[in-house]
């Protein structure tokens, strides 16, 4: 399979954005909603669970990816930062990170840890625990793969509905916007 590198963002994509804003909206926010809603059923995990395991997660590969990286460049394809073990994190951080309080992290993690979903270090710093993306995470993650590319087609339709003719008129008739 061949990478495609097109750009799925129109030039025009403020006027074609402001124009369809209502669909827009109801498109990406239903997937949203969607998701959350399957990771609470599917998965067991309650939204706050969720952000701390997904959070430590991603830290525990790449604790300092700058902004806009590329992740492609830095992982390997099973999202392992090559050549590199796993980054533990503390508490503080990760309440820090997710802005939640530091005790509500605490008692998810330890929570988290009865699931073995992670593991907590000799000097007290936390690290997911890969044999805890079993089976039903995997199919989770694939789900959520095929909802997001169907979003994203969506919302790529959408746009390219929008009458670009009506779109140059109304911006004639609204100097300075």
């Amino acid at each position: 399979m061949q990478s495609d590198k097109t750009n799925l963002i129109p030039e025009d994509f403020d006027l074609r954005f402001q124009r369809a804003f209502g669909l827009l909206a109801f498109s990406v926010n239903r997937h949203i909603v969607d998701h959350m809603r399957r990771l609470c059923i599917e998965l067991s995990l309650d939204p706050e669970t969720a952000q701390i395991w997904g959070s430590l997660a991603h830290l525990n590969v790449l604790p300092n990816l700058p902004l806009g990286a590329d992740p492609m460049v830095l992982l390997n394809e099973m999202g392992r930062k090559k050549e590199q073990a796993l980054e533990p994190i503390r508490l503080a951080e990760l309440s820090q990170i997710t802005g939640l309080p530091r005790e509500t992290v605490r008692r998810k993690l330890e929570n988290l840890r009865k699931l073995g979903k992670v593991e907590r270090t000799a000097d007290g710093r936390w690290i997911y625990c890969a044999t805890g993306v079993g089976p039903e995470v995997e199919e989770f993650t694939r789900n959520t793969v095929l909802k997001f590319l169907r979003t994203a087609q969506t919302l790529v339709t959408i746009l390219g509905m929008v009458n670009t003719t009506q779109l140059q008129a109304d911006a004639k008739e609204e100097p300075g916007k």
